[in-house]
C-alpha cells in the first residue's frame, strides 16, 4: 500500500447501477460490515450491462447517505485488505485508471458461466487476467450457489476457484414472522417478476402447483401476464398484485406456503425470493433441482405433488412448524449478517474501525396508509412532488402510489409500492370514455388498500374523483395544488376543490411574478418550494462525476429541455448544441432522456446521453445547464446553485413557465431565452459561463431559496390524519 492511499477493510466493486438480488446483497454486506466495524469503500465500475445514464442503485445510495460506506471517486487512490468484485461479467474488461490496490481479491460469479442454451456469459481466463492486471493480485473465484459453482468446475484448472460459495445476504430479523400453523384455508403464493421464464410453460403444471379451486387461496406478487399467455386468462380466484405493489416482507408473511416452479430450461443462480420467504417462516415447496441450494430447509416435489404436501403439513401443525423453523434457521445460519461477519473475520481477522449504529429500516406494520395520486402531466413534476412528501413521512405513515404517469415505477427506488393507471392519452380514448374507467379503477384501489388519506397532485381534479369521493367519507382528501398558473387559465376546475379537506400549495421562488388565478386565493396551506432532495442529498462535483462516469475535469454543460411530450424539443436542442460548440470550446455536452420521454430523437455523436433519476442528485457534476422551466427543474437548479439558461415552454396548459424564467433573469440568477435561435443561444451560454456572473448568480440563488417545503407539507397531512381521527 502506498503512503497516500486511503485504507479500507473491504472495497466492494461492481456496476453500481445494476438492480436485482446482487445489489440487494451488496447493500446487506455493507450494513453487516458497518455494524461490525469493517470499513467499506464502494467503487463503481462501468459496464455494458446498464444504461450509461443510470445513477447508483437506490439501496446502495442509501448506504452511502447513511454513512455506512464511502464512495471511491476518481483521483482518490485507495487500498483494500480485501476487494470483493461482484458480477464476473462486469470485469471482463476493466477500465483504465481505477484507483484501487488490494492484498486479496474475491471475484463473485453471480450468474452461470454457460446457461442452458449454451450461451457463455463471461470468459474466466480473460476476466481473471484483467483483474490481476488491475489489482496486482490474482482473484479467487466464488460462486453464489451450487448452480453457478457447477459451471465453474470445468474451468477450475484455469483459475483459482474457491471450494465454497459466497452466499448472498439477508437481514433475517427484518423478514422473520411468528408462525402458529396453517388456517382453515391454506394460503400459498409466490413473488417474482412476471416473465415467461419464471412460470411453468405447461398449463397442467400451473394448474397443479397453483390450484384454481377453493381448496387453497393463491396469492401472487409480481403480476401474472405470463400465466394468461399460457392459460388464456388469469384464474379469477387468484389474488394478483403487480410487482412493487406492496412490501415483499408483508406479502410473504401472509403466505403459509411459498410455491415456486418455473420454466423447465431456466437455470436459477440461487433464488433470492425463496430465501426471503423461508426467512419469514413460510414453508418453501420447490422443484428437486433446488435441493443442492437449500437442503432440508425446503420441501421438494413436482407440480403435481404440491397439493399433497400442502394437505399433509396443513393437517399436522407440529410438522408444519418444524419445517418452518428449519427454513428460518437455515437462512440465518447461511445468509444472515452474522454469517457474513464470520466469513470476513476468517479472511481478514478483526475490523480496523469501530462499529457503526446502522439505522433500522422502517416496517409497514400498524401504520396509516396514505395514497399519493398523481396525474400524468407533460413531465414528472406531479409525481416527483408527491415522492418528495412521501419520503419525509414519519414512521406512523405507509406511503403508496397510484399514478397516471408511465414513470411511476421510480417510486419503487424509495421503497414505496405503486399501481399504474393509464391516462386518457395513453389509452387513446375520449374524455367521455375515460372518466368512468378512471372512476371504477380509483374506487377499486380505495376499497382494496383502505388508505386513511389521499393526496392528489394535479392541476385538475378528475371527474371520477368527484364522483367517487362521497363513497369514502372516512378518507381524508388532500390537494397538492401548484401555483404559478397562467393568467388566462380557466378557473372552472377550482370548483372541484370542494371535495378536498385540505389544500397544500407548494411554494415558488418566483411567487412575486405569479399573476394567475390561484395567486390571491387564501384557501391553501402554503409551504416552501417542494423538491425531492435537500442540499445535503446532492453529491459533490467529484462524487457526481464519478457516479455518472464523467472522466477528466473539463467543464460540462447539461442540456435538459424536458420530455418533448408537448412540444418538439429537437430543434432547440440542436441549436444549443451548435451554440455550445461555438462559444464553449473544450466543454463536454450531456443531454437528458427523462424516464417519461416518448420521443426517440438521436443525439449528436459528441453529446453524451443521460437517463438518471433523480437528476438533481448529480447537478453539481455540471458547470452550467440549459433546462426547461418547469417547476421541478427550476427549483432544482436554484437548490444546486447551478448557472442555468431557462427555456420556458409556452405551450403548457396552466404552468406559467415564462413568468418563472423572467423572474430568474430579472433577479440575475438565470438567463431567460424565449425565442431559441443561434444568436440567443450563444448569448445565453456566454452569460452563464462568465465567471463574474456565475459568482453573483450563485449568491443570489442561495439568497432566494427559502428551504424545502416537502417536510412541512407532509407534517400538515399527518396532522390532518390526527384531526380526522378526533372528529370521527
Amino acid at each position: 500500500m502506498s503512503s497516500g492511499s486511503r485504507p479500507y477493510d473491504v472495497v466492494l466493486a461492481s456496476d453500481l447501477r445494476l438492480p436485482g438480488g446482487t445489489t440487494a446483497s451488496m447493500a446487506e454486506e455493507i450494513r453487516a460490515q458497518a455494524a461490525a466495524g469493517y470499513r467499506t469503500g464502494l467503487l463503481h465500475v462501468p459496464s455494458t450491462l446498464a444504461n450509461t445514464g443510470l445513477g447508483i442503485e437506490p439501496r446502495l445510495r442509501r448506504c452511502l447517505d447513511e454513512g455506512l460506506a464511502e464512495l471511491v471517486v476518481a483521483g482518490q487512490q485507495v487500498h483494500a485488505r480485501l476487494a470483493v468484485l461482484r458480477n464476473a461479467t462486469v470485469f471482463a474488461t476493466v477500465p483504465e485508471g481505477l484507483p484501487v490496490t488490494a492484498d486479496q481479491a474475491l471475484l463473485v460469479a453471480n450468474h452461470v458461466r454457460v446457461d442452458a442454451a449454451g450461451v457463455q456469459h463471461y470468459d474466466v481466463e480473460e476476466t481473471d487476467a484483467a483483474v490481476e492486471r488491475w489489482l496486482g493480485v490474482r482473484p479467487t473465484w466464488c460462486s453464489i450457489g451450487p448452480a453457478v459453482r457447477e459451471t465453474l468446475e470445468p474451468v477450475a484448472d484455469l483459475v483459482d476457484v474457491a471450494p465454497g460459495d459466497w452466499f448472498n445476504l439477508l437481514d433475517v430479523d427484518e423478514w422473520s414472522r411468528e408462525r402458529s400453523g396453517v388456517g382453515a384455508v391454506p394460503v400459498l403464493g409466490r413473488h417474482s417478476r412476471s416473465s415467461a421464464a419464471k412460470w411453468p410453460e405447461r398449463s397442467a403444471d400451473i394448474r397443479a402447483a397453483y390450484p384454481v379451486d377453493d381448496s387453497v387461496q393463491v396469492r401472487v406478487l409480481g403480476g401474472a401476464d405470463a400465466v394468461a399467455d399460457v392459460l388464456g386468462s388469469v384464474p379469477e380466484r387468484w389474488i394478483v398484485e403487480e410487482f412493487g405493489a406492496r412490501d415483499p416482507r408483508d406479502f410473504v408473511a401472509s403466505l403459509d406456503f411459498f410455491v415456486y416452479f418455473h420454466r423447465s430450461d431456466l437455470v436459477e443462480a440461487y433464488g433470492r425470493t425463496v430465501m426471503e420467504a423461508m426467512a419469514s417462516g413460510a414453508v418453501a415447496i420447490l422443484p428437486e433441482h433446488f435441493r443442492d441450494s437449500f437442503g432440508d430447509a425446503a420441501v421438494y416435489t413436482t407440480p403435481a405433488g404440491v397439493q399433497d404436501v400442502v394437505r399433509r403439513l396443513s393437517a399436522d401443525p407440529a410438522a408444519y412448524l418444524e419445517q418452518s423453523t428449519r427454513g428460518q434457521v437455515f437462512v440465518r445460519g447461511r445468509h444472515g449478517h452474522e454469517a457474513h461477519v464470520a466469513r470476513l473475520a476468517a479472511i481478514l481477522g478483526p475490523p480496523t474501525g469501530d462499529p457503526v449504529v446502522v439505522p433500522t429500516r422502517r416496517r409497514r406494520q400498524d401504520r396509516e396508509r396514505v395514497l399519493f395520486v398523481s396525474s400524468n402531466g407533460a413531465g414528472m413534476g406531479h409525481l416527483t412532488r408527491l415522492l418528495a412528501m412521501a419520503n419525509r413521512a414519519s414512521d406512523a405513515v405507509e406511503p403508496m402510489f397510484f399514478s397516471l404517469s408511465q414513470a411511476v415505477a421510480v417510486v419503487e427506488t424509495s421503497g414505496h409500492p405503486w399501481e399504474y393507471c393509464p391516462s386518457r392519452g395513453d389509452l387513446g380514448c375520449t374524455v367521455e370514455q375515460w372518466n368512468p374507467l378512471f372512476a371504477q379503477r380509483f374506487a377499486d384501489v380505495l376499497r382494496r388498500y383502505q388508505p386513511a388519506a389521499v393526496v392528489f397532485d394535479g392541476t385538475m381534479p378528475y371527474v371520477g374523483m368527484v364522483q367517487v369521493r362521497p363513497q369514502f367519507p372516512e378518507i381524508a382528501f388532500v390537494w397538492s395544488r401548484r401555483g404559478m398558473w397562467r393568467e388566462e387559465t380557466t378557473t372552472k376546475f377550482l370548483e372541484r376543490g370542494s371535495i378536498f379537506d385540505l389544500v397544500v400549495q407548494p411554494g415558488e421562488v418566483a411567487a412575486a411574478y405569479d399573476r394567475g388565478p390561484v395567486a390571491s386565493l387564501d384557501d391553501a396551506y402554503r409551504v416552501g418550494p417542494v423538491t425531492l432532495l435537500d442540499q445535503d442529498d446532492l453529491l459533490s462535483r467529484d462524487e457526481a462525476r464519478a457516479a455518472l462516469g464523467i472522466e477528466g475535469d473539463a467543464p460540462a454543460l447539461l442540456l435538459s429541455l424536458g420530455a418533448g411530450n408537448i412540444n418538439d424539443i429537437g430543434s432547440d436542442l440542436d441549436t444549443f448544441v451548435d451554440a455550445a460548440d461555438d462559444v464553449l470550446p473544450g466543454w463536454t455536452l450531456h443531454a437528458t432522456r427523462p424516464p417519461i420521454q416518448r420521443r426517440g430523437d438521436r443525439l449528436r455523436d459528441h453529446v453524451a446521453s443521460l437517463s438518471v433519476y433523480p437528476l438533481s442528485r448529480y447537478l453539481r457534476a455540471f458547470d452550467a445547464a440549459v433546462v426547461a422551466c418547469g417547476y421541478n427543474s427550476y427549483h432544482e437548479s436554484v437548490l444546486a446553485g447551478l448557472p442555468t439558461v431557462f427555456v420556458p415552454n409556452l405551450q403548457t396548459t396552466t404552468d406559467d413557465q415564462l413568468g418563472r424564467a423572467r423572474y430568474a433573469d430579472d433577479r440575475g440568477f438565470g438567463a431567460c431565452v424565449v425565442e431559441v435561435d443561434a444568436e440567443s443561444a450563444r448569448a445565453a451560454l456566454r452569460t452563464v459561463s462568465d465567471p463574474a456572473w456565475v459568482e453573483r448568480a450563485q449568491q443570489r440563488m442561495a439568497d432566494e431559496y427559502p428551504g424545502n417545503g416537502a417536510g412541512d407539507a407532509m407534517r400538515r397531512v399527518e396532522r390532518l390524519l390526527v384531526e380526522t381521527k378526533v372528529t370521527a
